[in-house]
């Protein structure tokens, strides 16, 4: 059976990206997946930089404001539904295009990752009385006996890292190393193409962006989340230009201080997006000056034979 032509445009925040998919669709009759691990959620507009209607130009775009801020995503969400769309865009003689820069996300449509297996919140709470009764050891111990090369990466006290190594387990009758092993995706021909601008020219988006975001009016948006039920403490709230409003909204940073830490905080989180991009030898890497040479090269790919 031939594999299913699947493009993936990646790179830093701020880079561009959605832009160049957009133009890419309309060159190659292909629909957008956003590959975006905050823009899955409803009422988060403005500090996710989420693509507008108009924006769209008419190109289709899934996976946008698909979830509720007040619940967890997780890869395994991600990729359950990323699959099914690949595969209908396809049957309809489109080439999906996935966008965005959550590596994760990427990475399980690159090399599924068995271990991203749903989590079972009656296991996890089993599991965490047992670590309560046991101890931190007896429960480091137990790890030891069952995955020795993982039990290697995590310190007895880290309780997240160890319950969810004993949970993966559990599930799958797997060890979390086992199952980690990287295994191409034999379904797709991927095509990855990956912008990349220099330091000045993204740190200066970055700052641009965060300063339309102000001024589109982000403070407002965190509001009505925050009066509609979303709490602090949810996943979706740990998003960068959302958590850095908390001290602001408990009367201990100023509006200024804010936009500070989101533009510092999102330049760090660019730095590591290039770092995971880099992990991919099979990826093309393009300035901002070259986006009619990577558009020539998705519709060179689109237009090839699959690999066999």
């Amino acid at each position: 059976m031939d594999k299913i032509k699947l493009v993936i445009i990646g790179g830093p925040t701020a880079s561009g990206k959605s832009d160049i998919a957009i133009r890419a669709a309309k060159l190659i009759g292909g629909e957008i997946i956003s590959c975006d691990s905050m823009q899955i959620y409803k009422g988060m507009d403005i500090g996710t930089a989420k693509v507008t209607a108009e924006e769209m130009s008419g190109v289709p775009h899934h996976m946008i404001d698909i979830a509720d801020p007040k619940r967890e995503y997780s890869a395994f969400n991600f990729v359950q539904e990323a699959e099914k769309l690949i595969e209908d865009i396809n049957l309809r003689g489109k080439i999906p295009i996935i966008v965005g820069g959550t590596g994760l996300y990427v990475e399980s449509l690159i090399y599924p990752l068995s271990f991203i297996v749903e989590k079972d919140d009656k296991v996890r709470e089993r599991l965490y009385e047992e670590y309560e009764r046991l101890g931190a050891q007896a429960m480091y111990e137990k790890l030891k006996r069952i995955d020795p090369e993982d039990a290697e990466k995590i310190h007895p006290n880290n309780v997240k890292r160890l319950l969810r190594a004993l949970e993966i387990y559990e599930l799958s009758g797997k060890t979390k190393s086992k199952c980690a092993e990287r295994v191409p995706n034999e379904a797709y021909d991927i095509g990855l193409f990956i912008v990349n601008p220099t330091r000045e020219e993204l740190y200066a988006r970055i700052d641009a962006r965060v300063d339309k975001m102000f001024a589109s009016g982000i403070e407002g948006e965190v509001k009505n989340l925050l009066d509609g039920g979303v709490h602090w403490d949810c996943q979706s709230m740990q998003a960068i230009g959302y958590k850095e409003f908390k001290p602001y909204f408990e009367g201990t940073a100023s509006l200024d201080e804010v936009k500070e830490a989101i533009k510092r905080n999102t330049r760090h989180y660019a730095k590591r997006q290039i770092t995971w991009f880099k992990r991919y030898k099979e990826g093309l890497w393009y300035g901002l000056d070259e986006e009619d040479k990577m558009l020539n090269d998705i519709k060179n790919f689109a237009e090839r034979k699959n690999h066999e």
